[in-house]
This record gives structure tokens, sequence and C-alpha cells, in this order.
């Protein structure tokens, strides 16, 4: 009797703190999602242990990851979110989506209402903008949509001299590679300095501040030129095997799907067992079952962008790696001032 009434005590107090940890939902989209927009911050959340993080969208088909060729299994759909999280969740991440969706955006605007703190990724910037959630706010996005997003929405603040922008309740990033010190800053409002600390050291992040200049990032002679030379000369494409186990490192699958899914020359397709396979992180993610014997192998060896970077100079030259640099609004795609 005892030892039934320790163990039922046990539950209870695993439960308890499985409520008490914060709750993060990340958006994903039937017609594709940004995909170190959405990987980034998954991973580094759920590496913490400190929070609660599920993938969310309208339904629980497989969502096209964009850039690279995988697809993401949701976890949940809006409504089944919202049953087992009637109070709402603490936090709304909303990555780069490739559609429109007003249902999506009431979604939003219900949980910006419960008390979420709504934080977009990149141009998922675009997606709260839409939803009327950054009128009379500032904000920030990816470089390249600026132009754009003054002409469609001249009621945000639009700003250039950060990686994110917190004003109130809302949070927006700059481009892609800004996901990731943007989800250590979140993590440390989520769960604290300790938990911040010790998950960027487990990945072997660095924990950057929010300083940025955006004005410095543009398609110059230099990228124009090797973009074109890259994309005119088919013969020297290559096709990219990125082999998934399970257990696999979700970051570093991210940014080695993204990087040379943007050389002009490559497309990075995952490579996994029919089903797919569930990443170190619970994730489940879906590529192709067998790659072209002429594909380039590589693996995943490294969670950090200036690796890639790295290997991708080694493969198809500086140029085209400060290109992808550039593309993901990394420190790596300009010259230093």
């Amino acid at each position: 009797m005892i030892r039934r009434l320790i163990c039922a005590l046990g539950l209870v107090l695993a439960a308890s703190a499985a409520e008490a940890r914060p709750s993060v939902a990340i958006l994903a989209d039937p017609k594709g999602v940004e995909t170190t927009d959405l990987l980034a911050p998954y991973a580094i959340l759920a590496e913490s242990g400190a929070v609660e993080v599920t993938v969310v969208s309208s339904s629980l088909e497989p969502a096209p990851l964009m850039p690279g060729v995988a697809r993401v299994q949701p976890q949940a759909t809006w409504a089944s979110y919202d049953r087992a999280h009637p109070g709402g969740p603490d936090m709304v991440i909303v990555p780069f989506l490739m559609s429109k969706d007003p249902q999506r955006a009431a979604w939003l605007r219900d949980k910006a209402r419960q008390g979420a703190r709504i934080v977009s990724i990149c141009d998922g910037a675009l997606i709260l903008a839409d939803a009327g959630l950054l009128d009379g706010r500032q904000a920030t996005a990816h470089w390249a949509s600026r132009g754009q997003r003054l002409r469609r929405y001249p009621q945000v603040t639009w700003r250039t001299d950060a990686r994110w922008v917190t004003d109130g309740p809302i949070t927006t990033t700059a481009g892609v590679s800004a996901s990731v010190p943007a989800a250590l800053h979140l993590l440390r409002e989520l769960a604290g300095e300790g938990a911040m600390a010790s998950t960027a050291a487990r990945l072997g992040l660095a924990v950057e501040g929010p300083r940025h200049d955006a004005g410095r990032y543009r398609f110059d002679r230099p990228a124009v030129t090797v973009g074109l030379a890259n994309l005119l000369t088919p013969w020297r494409r290559q096709t990219i095997a990125i082999p998934l186990t399970p257990g696999f490192d979700d970051l570093a699958a991210g940014f080695e799907l993204d990087a040379w899914s943007r050389t002009f020359r490559s497309k990075a397709y995952a490579v996994t067992p029919a089903g797919g396979v569930v990443s170190r992180h619970g994730l489940r993610i879906l590529g192709r079952e067998r790659a072209p014997a002429s594909a380039r192998q590589v693996k995943l060896e490294a969670n950090d962008l200036p690796t890639v970077f790295a290997e991708i100079g080694r493969a198809y030259g500086a140029p085209t790696a400060r290109l992808v640099a550039l593309q993901l609004e990394h420190p790596a795609g300009v010259s230093q001032p």
C-alpha cells in the first residue's frame, strides 16, 4: 500500500513539474516553413529541458522544410494544442511560413489576448503584420524584404539596428541566422540565465547581443556575379545527400539543409528510412529513402553556421560561402567595417 502511494505521489509530482515548465508553440505550415527558422529555436529550447516545445500546424500533414528537401511532422494541431493548453501557451514562435491563413491569424490574435509572447523569426514578421499584431510597434525582419515591408506595412516602425526587437509582448528577429541568438535570449526570458548559459554551452553556441546593422547586407556586385555564375552553369550542379539517423542533431540538420540549398549550385536532401526518423529532441523528419549515386554525402558533424560555411567554401569557393551567409543574414556575409 505504501509503495503504491509513493508511486502515485511520484507521478503527481512529475506531472506537476511538466505542467510548471513554460510552454512554447512553434508554428509550421502545410505549404512550407523556412528550415532554420523552425529547427533552430526548436532544438535550442528543447535542449534546455526547461521548456515544453511543440510544433503546431493547421493539420498533422507533414510540412515541407524550405529550402532543402525534407518534411517535418507537426506534433499537434491548433485545436489539439488548445485542448492541452486551455490557458494558452507562454510563447508562440512564428517562422517564415509559405502561405497566408486567416484562421491562423485569428488563432495568433487569440493567443496574444491570452497573454502569450508572440515571436516572429525572419520574415515570420510578415505573418504577424498581416494579423495586425505589429500595428504601431517597432519590429524587424530579413534585410531583403525591407522595401516590401515599408510599402505594405507603413503602420509598423521597421528597425535595422538589431537582430531582435522586443516591443511589449511582441518580439521579432532579423533574417534566418538571428534565430540562434534570439532563441537563447528567449530561453533566458522563459527559464532564467542558468538554463540559457548551460544550454548554450552544451550546444557550443556563443551568447550574442542584439547589436546589428542590416544596412550592410545587400546583393552587391560580387554576390550577384557568383550567384549568376553558379545558376548559369547547370553542368556544375550537385545533389547534396544528408543522411539522418535516429537521434540526429536537429540543429545541425537545419543548418546543413538550409545552407547547401542556397549556393545556386546544389540542393540538399534529407535521406531517411520510410516514415522518417526522430531527432535528438523528438522531432520527426521525413526525407527521401535514397539519393542518387552521384550525390555528395554531407555528414552532420557541426551545429554552427561558420563551420558549414567553411565546408561550402572548400567545395565551391569562398565567394559562394559568402553568398550563402548573406542570404542567411549572418555576419560572415558582409565585409567587416
